[in-house]
Parts: C-alpha cells; structure tokens; sequence
C-alpha cells in the first residue's frame, strides 16, 4: 500500500521553506546593516552640514557684533538679516536660529518676541562655555531635533554663541522611505526565489517521486526495475542500488521458493513415515483375509470357491487403494483440482487419521455433516493438511488421561470446511500469531519441523480458501480449513 506523504512534509516543500527563510534571513540582515549604513551617513552629513552653516555664519555675525561695539553700525540690525539667512537654508530646514550674549540674553531670534529673553536652559549653558562648534541632540516642539552650537569669540574676546535648531524629521522620512524600499525588495526577491526554488525543488525531487512511485509499484512476482535514463549522481546511484536490491530478492526469493518446495516434500514424507505403521497393520488383515481364502480354495474346491475368490479379490483391491493413497500422498506435484464424492473423500479421510493415531492414547470421533455431495479440491494436500492437524491435536492431547480429538465436516455458505478439534491444553494468544510461520514450533528439538501448519495455510491459499486457528488455554483447540467449491476447473494443476 503506498505511503501517504503529506505535502507540508514532502523534501521538495521542505527545501523551499527553509530557501525562502534563508532568503528573508540574508534580506532583513542586508537591509538592516543597509539602512544602519545610510542613517549614518545621513546623519553624518546633516552633522557636517550644520557644523559647516553655524561655523561659516559665525564669522559674520562676529563681525556685526565687533562692529554694534565700535558704533560702526547700529544694535540689532545686521544679526536679524543673518539669523534670517540661516532660517531660509534650504538644505537643513532649521527649526530655530538663535544669538546669545554671554549672560544668556537672546540678542536676535527667528521669533522677534523672544529678543531680550534670557536662556538659562543645560544647552545654553553647555554652548556658551564651549570653545568649538558642537552639536547635540534634543526635542524641539516635540520634534527630534539637532542642536549646533558655534562660540562668538576671536582673539580672546567672546560676545556670546549661536546656536541652530535642525529638525531631523526630513531625515526620519528619508530613512523611512528607505526601509519601505528595503522590504519592498526584499519581498519581490523573496518571490522571486520563491519561483524559482519552486521549480528547482520540483526538479530535484521529481527522480526521487518517480523513483518512489516505481517502488510503490513494482510487481513482487517479477522484480524488475530499470531507471529510465542514466544518471551519475546521487539519484542515479540511488535507483542502481535499488535495481541491484531488486536482483538481489528475485534471486533470494528463487532460493527461499526452492527451499519451501524441499520442506514441503520433506514434511510429507515425514507424514508419509508416521502412517507406515498403521498402514502395514491395515495391509495385515485383507492379506490374512486372503491368505485364509486361498487355503480353503486348495483344500474344499468346489461351489464355495467363487466366495472365496471374491473374498480374495476384495482384499486385494483395499491393498491396492491403501499403498495408492500413500504414494498419492508422497506425491509432491502442484495441486491438481478435481471433483470427488463428498463421503467417499471423507470415508479416505477417516481411515487416514485412524491409521495415524492407532498407537496414540486418545479417542478420534468422526461426523460427516456435509450434505452437498461434491466438493472440488486436490484431494491428496487437503488429506496432508487435515493429516498434520490430526497428528498435531494427538500431540496435544498426549498429556491428558482421557484425550479426545473430533474430525468434522460441514457446509458454510462458501463450500466446504472441515474442522478438527481436540480437548488438549489448548493455545495461548502470543502463539497463535505465530504458528503458521515457518518454521515456528512449540515441539521438543527433533520432534517437528515447524512447517506442517505453514505448509497448510500455504495449501488452503492455493485452493483459494483459509486455515484458520480458534484456542484458549485449558479449553482446547480447533483448526478450521476453509474450502471454496469454485476453486479451479476440474482437472486444472494450480
């Protein structure tokens, strides 16, 4: 029966799940360093940029300053254009604009109402003793925000600083933007492999499947594979060990067929050596019979002489049938299916197991209850099997003071069954799963074989029927072979 493999489980599925996974594992990884990498180096340049505008318009508004001293020009004037030159850059977008005097009071601001304010805030202070730009991170309108901070000094004298607010929110969408393009990508690329993983998977699993299929449907009886093409890696080497396996069991079972057929032949004679002695005491009487018949032949002669030549010839012909039914049995051929009387076979029936318990201590009780007539089988392996149940239920009932075995047939809705049944201690259920293995037995060493109940199945198969086995410890045994009475047509070897 062929196994059933779940898809989620199949090697091909397996392969491209853990393809895909690696996929998104080398995406996310190379996106993440990726987009790690650009914000730094935006970050970097918004850095360089700021530093680069508060140091540049530090210059200017020194001047102005240094100039608001001298009274070359007027307080105020020129640093409200330079704070709106550093408003209108258009690169950096900043925030604020902001000149401190050296006590903290705004001398100009981007918002004219904070003029004349005083700063007394960490960053103020932080800005106002540094000696070279800085720049710090921080909140401005609940906004990230990047603080520059340039010192308003030259030649020792210092008027205060400026500091510019540059917002990092363009920056934050750039970077956004960028993860979107990163996952985007790695989506497409990730459905990209995806197909092509699937076809590649398909590719690669599909020796393996048909490989599989061909194993699932190889015909037992002739065992023969043969790849469809040659191939020399791994799979082509899979499939020729598969058809050297292959080989290798026709061969095997060649071998166990031949030695079957030998075991057979030998459990029969061995059947065949347990019937002698019954059989000679049975060729014993008709040849008294004879014998008697014969003398009184020579010494009375006259009327009483055609008796006593019956009499002569009937024992003659029950010898004959006694010695044809034991070379009948020894015979080791295929079955040959004919149709026999009914109580004719069973009357041969009979007389075989009487002979094979005559020297046993148990009682054989006998009923024919088939009714039909006919019945259709080789009727030499059926006697060979239901013989081997009878020595084997005298076996049995060896221990017992009073042992006693049933022979019985009757009618089931099929065909024909015959049932032999003893009062032994019957069959435990552990060994019942394997009597009928070959050369499975329960004897002493020396004392069976192991194979007449394999024997027996094997022959109620062939006639298209079953033996089958029904026991319990203390309560017996019984063996029932089942027959059908459309076995074969008659006269057909099977």
């Amino acid at each position: 029966m062929p196994l059933s493999i779940s898809r989620w489980l199949g090697i091909r599925t397996r392969f491209m799940l853990l393809a895909v996974i690696l996929t998104l594992l080398f995406s996310a990884f190379w996106g993440v360093w990726t987009w790690q990498r650009e914000r730094d180096l935006l970050f970097d340049r918004v850095g360089r940029q700021g530093e680069v505008l508060v140091s540049t318009m530090a210059i200017p508004i020194i001047n102005a300053l240094l100039y608001e001293e001298l009274g070359i020009i007027e307080e105020g004037g020129l640093l409200d254009n330079f704070v709106a030159d550093i408003m209108a850059n258009t690169q950096l977008q900043p925030l604020y604009a902001i000149v401190i005097g050296n006590d903290g009071r705004v001398l100009a601001h981007n918002r004219l109402n904070e003029y004349g304010e005083i700063y007394d805030d960490p960053l103020t202070r932080a800005a106002l003793t540094s000696n070279g730009v800085a720049q710090t991170e921080t909140t401005f309108n609940n906004f990230q925000a990047i603080d520059f901070s340039a010192p308003l000094a030259i030649s020792g004298k210092r008027w205060g600083c400026l500091r510019v607010g540059v917002s990092l929110v363009p920056l934050q969408k750039e970077l956004n933007k960028l993860a979107n393009s990163f996952m985007g990508f790695a989506l497409i690329f990730s459905a990209g492999a995806l197909v092509v993983f699937f076809f590649a998977g398909h590719k690669l699993s599909r020796p393996i499947v048909t490989l599989a299929e061909s194993m699932e449907t190889i015909d037992v009886e002739k065992p023969v594979y043969l790849p469809q093409k040659v191939r020399r890696d791994e799979i082509g080497r899979l499939e020729r060990s598969f058809h050297d396996l292959l080989k290798r069991l026709r061969d095997s079972e060649k071998e166990r067929q031949k030695s079957l057929d030998k075991l057979v032949e030998s459990e029969r004679f061995a059947a065949v050596g347990k019937l002698v002695s019954g059989i000679a005491h049975e060729i014993n009487n008709p040849l008294s019979g004879i014998e008697g018949a014969l003398y009184l032949i020579r010494e009375e002669g006259g009327s009483q002489s055609v008796e006593y030549v019956k009499a002569a010839e009937q024992g003659v012909e029950r010898i004959g049938r006694i010695v044809g039914q034991l070379l009948d049995m020894s015979r080791a051929d295929a079955l040959l299916v004919e149709t026999a009387d009914s109580a004719e076979f069973f009357e041969e029936l009979a007389l075989f197991a009487k002979m094979a318990i005559k020297k046993r201590d148990c009682t054989l009780r006998i009923e024919d209850g088939y009714t039909r007539g006919e019945i259709l089988g080789d009727r030499d392996r059926i006697h060979q099997t239901v013989l081997n149940l009878i020595l084997n239920a005298a076996d049995a009932v060896s221990t017992k003071d009073h042992g006693v075995i049933r022979l019985e047939t009757f009618s089931h809705d099929q065909g024909y069954a015959i049932r032999v049944l003893d009062n032994g201690p019957g069959i435990t259920a552990e060994i019942q799963k394997q009597i009928f293995e070959p050369f499975f037995t329960t004897k002493d060493p020396g004392k069976g074989t192991g194979m007449g109940l394999a024997i027996g199945r094997t022959i109620a198969e062939k006639h298209g029927g079953r033996l089958e086995c029904s026991s319990a410890p203390e309560q017996g045994t019984i063996f029932t072979l089942w027959l059908p009475l459309d076995t074969a047509e008659k006269g057909t070897s099977v």
